[in-house]
């Protein structure tokens, strides 16, 4: 627990904090509690979260991002009205964005079916896209930070789901995804790798490296 709490030190300004789903109010208190001391600017939570932690922060600058899961491969219209309308609920309770996460192979159709609707959907708010980076192929970054663009996502947020150690070739998958960033990408970089402080290290490692420019756009959200 010490180990994870340390991360938040080291990471200081660049660390959002993940708040696991399942949290009641007590819990939900503590994580408050916690945000303040250490600083954070940022949480993520669950819909069910938003109407009770928002009176808790609204005064604290603390930005509340909602997370949203497509499932599917393919996105249907019933889908993104679902989520439409969930989000659009959260927002009247107080979230500052939706974290939207799904498979590489959806992104395509999501961005298809809401870019026009998008602004006015996330007029002064945020949206975040969720992809998991082991799904990306190297010769698929320019097409995704494309849709990203299209759809004018305000962030990427990149998991890691099937850490297999060094055959999982980690490093490799930041190195070509920083490799293919373009400067026409808006966008802020997110990553959600848990409380693994080694990925952290080598995401951010490599960031510092091949891309130092997008610093003060990058966050890691950690969970304590």
């Amino acid at each position: 627990m010490m180990e994870r709490i340390a991360i938040f030190d080291e990471l200081k300004d660049v660390a959002g904090f993940w708040c696991p789903s399942g949290a009641d109010a007590g819990d939900l208190a503590r994580v408050v509690e916690f945000v303040t001391e250490k600083k954070l600017n940022v949480i993520s939570v669950v819909p069910d979260s938003v109407p009770t932690i928002w009176p808790w922060l609204e005064d604290r600058f603390v930005k509340i991002m909602t997370r949203f899961y497509l499932p599917d491969k393919k996105v249907t219209e019933t889908q993104i009205s679902d989520i439409t309308i969930r989000i659009n609920n959260v927002f009247k309770q107080g979230a500052h964005g939706a974290q939207i996460f799904m498979p590489y192979d959806a992104l395509a159709d999501l961005v298809e079916q809401t870019h026009i609707i998008r602004d006015d959907l996330f007029f002064d708010k945020e949206l975040s896209i969720g992809i998991d980076i082991g799904d990306v192929d190297v010769f698929e970054w320019e097409k995704l930070f494309e849709d990203l663009r299209k759809i004018n996502a305000s962030s990427v947020l990149f998991v890691f789901t099937k850490d297999t150690g060094k055959k999982s070739d980690f490093v490799g998958r930041i190195y070509a995804m920083l490799n293919a960033w373009s400067d026409d990408n808006k966008f802020d970089l997110h990553f959600a790798f848990g409380p693994n402080f080694m990925r952290i290290e080598q995401a951010w490692r490599l960031v510092e490296c091949m891309k130092p420019v997008l610093i003060p756009r990058v966050k890691f959200f950690v969970s304590a």
